[in-house]
């Protein structure tokens, strides 16, 4: 007979094979505690200590790494760009010389053997007075809601790395083995650790959110299209506007429209840099109804057309 457990407790049964003897038993499963494991056998008994972590498996889930792009760039004076808005996050490291930052009148030098992190959708300029040598990954960490694990972040994040670290980070880099690229994500995995806990985003990007804003985001995201509205939205999930809004401020912080316009824009964005369609294939594709509408609301929010935004962004 199996004894009543308390609810917030998991019972489970389970067979194990050990030097050709099966043995029954059950172990008791508690979130985050360590609890002691009874195993019973014919021939007399064993136990052992374990402990879960689920908020690890819960964040694994739900964050995604992605690398769009990465390069070693040996650079001089004519890296040099103004008004630079990425979808991306960007991780510098400089193994030689150094390079300037401009963030709202106020210079950030990109000095040699330190690490950066310029945070997704910051606008920024920069350039090179002498010389410079990078290795530069354009990064996102993709959360439940479709944006990076950065995005709003105003600053850019800096830890100085020994030199034999930045080495061995660009012998990975160099490598053509794949033990070494799984190395190398790991890497930068720990370097992104680092810069979330600058950032202080322990709590803030990784909350559970109810089932309502989750189907928000599935819905928002499946795909990302202009044609998404909070009215629209909310007749899916068969709720009121007023309602929808009101919980997806709470445990958001924002509108869910300001929401639908972000991915829009994000997606847009990477689409200019990614893609080689048309100004007419992109509208069509995020369901805007012309090219010409597509222009006025990518400019609108970035201040530029989007094929200035391109050629820009193609060309750093």
């Amino acid at each position: 007979m199996i004894p009543p457990f308390r609810r917030n407790l998991r019972l489970s049964f389970f067979a194990l094979f050990l030097s050709g003897r099966i043995f029954y038993g059950f172990i008791v499963m508690k979130k985050g505690r360590k609890e002691h494991v009874k195993i019973e056998k014919k021939y007399g008994v064993f136990s052992m200590i374990y402990l879960t972590n689920s908020r690890f498996l819960t964040l694994w889930k739900s964050l995604r790494l992605e690398v769009a792009d990465s390069g070693l760039a040996q650079v001089d004076t004519t890296w040099n760009m103004v008004n630079v808005c990425s979808p991306y996050s960007r991780l510098y490291f400089i193994s030689h010389g150094g390079g300037i930052l401009a963030l709202r009148g106020r210079e950030i030098p990109l000095r040699e053997g330190c690490v950066y992190l310029i945070p997704a959708g910051l606008l920024y300029n920069y350039r090179c007075d002498a010389s410079m040598e990078q290795l530069y990954f354009h990064v996102n960490i993709t959360q439940v809601n479709g944006m990076d694990l950065f995005y709003g972040c105003d600053s850019v994040y800096e830890h100085y790395a020994p030199a034999e670290d930045l080495e061995k980070v660009l012998a990975l880099y160099r490598s053509q083995r794949m033990e070494d690229a799984f190395l190398l994500q790991g890497l930068l995995w720990e370097e992104l650790g680092h810069f979330i806990q600058m950032a202080d985003l322990q709590e803030a990007q990784t909350k559970i959110y109810s089932g309502m804003v989750e189907q928000v985001f599935r819905l928002a995201q499946n795909p990302v299209s202009a044609g998404n509205h909070v009215r629209s939205l909310a007749d899916r999930l068969h709720v009121s506007e007023s309602t929808l809004s009101k919980r997806f401020r709470a445990e958001t912080g924002m509108s869910p429209g300001v929401y639908l316009e972000q991915l829009v824009i994000q997606k847009a964005c990477r689409l200019l840099i990614e893609e080689d369609k048309s100004m007419a294939q992109i509208a069509e594709e995020l369901d805007f109804s012309d090219q010409f509408y597509f222009t006025k609301y990518f400019k609108r929010k970035m201040h530029m057309p989007p094929s200035a935004y391109r050629r820009q962004m193609r060309g750093n």
